[in-house]
């Protein structure tokens, strides 16, 4: 394990991200029922679906974001800090 720490704009982020995810869930669950009860013909199932997919790929994008990055190394001709 390396020993890079998340700050709090990527913590912020972590938990975001995991709160998309959780949210996706039951919005799945709704899109099947939706699917079952309705049909594919209705306007609902389709909505449900891009529902779906955008929270996951809000939850996908947020925690990309978050992961720690390695800093960056210095520049040609400045001392090193």
């Amino acid at each position: 394990m390396s020993d890079l720490k998340r700050h709090i704009g990527q913590k912020v982020a972590l938990a975001t991200s995991i709160f998309c995810a959780l949210l996706a869930v039951p919005a799945f669950g709704v899109f099947i029922w939706l699917w079952l009860e309705r049909g594919l013909a209705d306007t609902w199932v389709p909505s449900a679906l891009a529902s779906v997919g955008f929270l996951g790929a809000c939850a996908v994008v947020l925690y990309v974001t978050s992961r720690p990055q390695p800093p960056l190394p210095p520049e040609k001709g400045q001392p090193e800090a």
